[in-house]
């Protein structure tokens, strides 16, 4: 009885066993239901948004308005690390140099049309296809000049001396070829240049249309271009609150500050703004910059507001840029709206 009771014993002790180390081995061996070499419960990377800020002035131009270039440089970043910590933001601007000093110095540009194609090449080779990149060029346009290689011109990268090929232009060409190469899910051009809405006239041309009209369709990725002109007007600045100011900066500086977020047009005109929910749909963020940078009215009538800002791409209205803006928290409209709805609810039933 006592031997029969042990060999009981040794048996069940074994199955125990088996049992454990069964268990150990599924636990080891987790299938790759995603399909990419991680397992359904490892954490997919976050995507990340880059911002690439460029202004350059001339040294022919006044200081005054060399400052401005630097200025909105620093507007437009302030507004986005404001918004949203933590977001790659490379942001350059030129110098402020008289044509005395930069001659008698011999003084080194921070902005050229090599180190901005540097840059759009370090995008194109960093970015993954969940990235956003958005791209903000503040300088001068040329529109005419170049009729052989690009008759619609570009904007100005480079001072003429040191290069005087195009008289220092990026031709729309050269642009768009660095632009959509960027394999980034979302990109996202914003361009303040006199003529610029030449490159919206680019882009819709027939041999480059096809490149990406149906990128939303056929690769679920979105391509927006606004420029601060038409492709025939300078792009003049206006004062607003005192500030000298391009009108398109304003508005870019304004939506990504989070003013954007729940903006809404109802034929043209600005209806009461949906509630904030710290979220930026392209439809939000388009509307916003377009009717903002050509209805803002300057202070000053001989600086007058000019603008006929253009936009091309290809994108869904609805599509949530994954940026967002400011937490809803932070707008006092929010907060008001948010108390309402509190003193609403506590007349509710609880369930």
């Amino acid at each position: 009885m006592v031997k029969n009771t042990n060999k009981i014993l040794l048996l069940v002790t074994w199955l125990i066993l088996r049992n454990f180390q069964s268990t150990q081995l599924a636990a080891q061996e987790v299938p790759d239901v995603a399909g990419d070499g991680r397992s359904p419960h490892s954490s997919k990377s976050t995507p990340t948004t880059y911002f690439l800020i460029v202004g350059k002035g001339k040294v022919a131009d006044p200081t005054k308005q060399q400052e401005r270039g630097k200025v909105a440089v620093s507007r437009v970043a302030d507004a986005v690390r404001d918004s949203r910590p933590g977001i790659v933001v490379d942001a350059i601007a030129e110098s402020v140099m008289t044509k005395e000093q930069y001659l008698r110095e011999g003084a080194r540009e921070k902005v050229t049309g090599a180190i901005f194609k540097e840059r759009l090449e370090q995008l194109a080779a960093t970015v993954t296809p969940e990235d956003t990149v958005v791209i903000y060029t503040h300088s001068h346009g040329r529109k005419n000049g170049f009729e052989e290689s690009q008759p619609l011109g570009g904007i100005v990268m480079d001072l003429p001396v040191r290069q005087p090929k195009h008289r220092g232009t990026l031709l729309w060409d050269e642009y768009v070829d660095l632009l959509l190469k960027i394999p980034a899910k979302n990109v996202a051009v914003l361009t303040m240049s006199c003529f610029s809405g030449g490159l919206v006239e680019y882009l819709n041309s027939p041999q480059v249309k096809d490149q990406w009209k149906d990128r939303r369709e056929k690769e679920g990725r979105t391509l927006i271009i606004l420029t601060s002109q038409n492709k025939d007007l300078p792009s003049g600045p206006i004062v607003k609150d005192g500030e000298v100011i391009n009108p398109f900066t304003y508005a870019v500086a304004k939506a990504l500050s989070g003013e954007a977020d729940g903006f809404n047009l109802l034929g043209g005109n600005p209806k009461k703004s949906r509630k904030k929910d710290g979220k930026l749909a392209v439809g939000e963020m388009i509307d916003f910059v377009l009717h903002t940078t050509e209805n803002t009215v300057s202070e000053v009538p001989r600086r007058g507001n000019n603008a006929k800002p253009k936009l091309t791409g290809s994108f869904d209205r609805g599509d949530v840029l994954s940026f967002g803006v400011k937490a809803p928290a932070d707008d006092p409209e929010t907060k008001k709206t948010a108390q309402q709805d509190a003193a609403t609810d506590a007349d509710k039933p609880r369930r």
